[in-house]
């Protein structure tokens, strides 16, 4: 059949776009060509978007635009389907029907398991069609995409910022209204997101999951692991902006560029000193404490600080890793090597 004025079949009844043979009808024809153009057949009455398949109008319909018909007796939360609310009383009867057999953690749905146990399995059945890198999770693969496409959906109503995905906007909002859902239950302290939680709460349990497969070394947080890799490999993939200096790591950015900025933010209780970084401060507060949780193996010596009781070790050891440039002479601190510079560059020493 040959569909003379609207030009959708050819006249050997095939579509002239994808050369399939699709319906008979001038009608149906019609809304088969809607398929291949960005214009869909389909327009939702309450937004006015178009979409090319009926499924995924239906789908629109169920969950932005239809009222939601189940609502959680508890919280108000509305669903439009009967099997999302039964899921979602599960989080307020506390059943957690899936439970994780390497760790023993619950989950009130099979897929939330399912997903959990990629951390066991380090299973990344998602993949970067750009770059090839892998994902746990179709989300974390979907938002990752659009680093490469630029593509940012999620707009702050209150400073305009764009954001890539719809959990980062939620998050982000947090900043302008001051809000902390979450409490840590050992002390009080309350964070912006639950995996800023988490990774606070290893602080009490002094649980370290993310092991260095090179050298064996523990970690809090999956991120200091990744850090912690770029001094295996010698990568600093970190610069500073200021006078171009690499780090390894962007909290020893973080914390170089406050020479830059002057800034002391960390302060001691007891004589108000400030420093630029949390570690110099705790060491400080030994001065006050008199702790000294570094002792030598050798001689039984102990130090406040773990540099100086690497430094001590040297006298034991008789290493001498710091060569001065001009003569050859080796030296255990890099302080010492600096102090006999001065010989060749001819500045007075006290």
């Amino acid at each position: 059949m040959l569909v003379e004025d609207e030009g959708v079949l050819t006249s050997e009844g095939f579509c002239e776009f994808s050369k399939h043979r699709k319906a008979s009808t001038q009608k149906l024809n019609l809304i088969h060509q809607k398929v291949h153009t960005e214009e869909g057949p389909y327009e939702c009455s309450q937004c006015g978007k178009f979409f090319s398949h009926r499924f995924r109008f239906l789908a629109h319909q169920r969950v932005r635009c239809v009222a939601r018909l189940y609502d959680c007796n508890e919280c108000g939360k509305s669903f439009s389907r009967r099997k999302n609310l039964t899921a979602h009383r599960k989080i307020h009867s506390g059943e957690n029907a899936y439970e994780c057999k390497q760790c023993n953690k619950s989950f009130t749905q099979k897929f939330n398991l399912i997903e959990h146990q990629r951390v066991h399995t380090g299973e990344k059945p998602y993949q970067c069609s750009q770059c090839g890198k892998s994902f746990a999770h179709k989300s974390s693969c979907l938002a990752h995409q659009r680093v490469h496409t630029g593509e940012r959906p999620y707009e702050c109503s209150e400073c305009g910022k764009s954001l890539t995905n719809r959990s980062s906007l939620s998050y982000h909002l947090r900043l302008h209204t001051g809000e902390k859902p979450y409490e840590c239950n050992e002390c009080g302290k309350c964070f912006t997101t639950r995996s800023m939680l988490c990774n606070h709460q290893r602080v009490h349990s002094g649980e370290r999951p993310f092991e260095c497969s090179e050298c064996g070394k523990f970690f809090s947080r999956n991120e200091q692991l990744s850090d912690h890799k770029n001094v295996h490999t010698g990568e600093k993939p970190y610069e500073c902006n200021k006078c171009e200096k690499p780090f390894t790591s962007s909290s020893s950015l973080r914390h170089h560029q406050r020479v830059h900025t002057g800034e002391k933010s960390y302060e001691c209780n007891k004589c108000w000193k400030s420093f630029t970084g949390s570690s110099s401060l705790r060491y400080h507060r030994r001065v006050h404490t008199g702790e000294r949780p570094y002792k030598c193996s050798e001689c039984g010596k102990s130090f406040a600080a773990r540099t100086g009781l690497r430094h001590h070790e040297r006298v034991h050891s008789g290493e001498r890793p710091y060569e001065c440039c001009q003569c050859g002479k080796l030296f255990s601190g890099i302080s010492s090597l600096h102090y006999h510079c001065r010989v060749h560059s001819g500045e007075k020493t006290l």
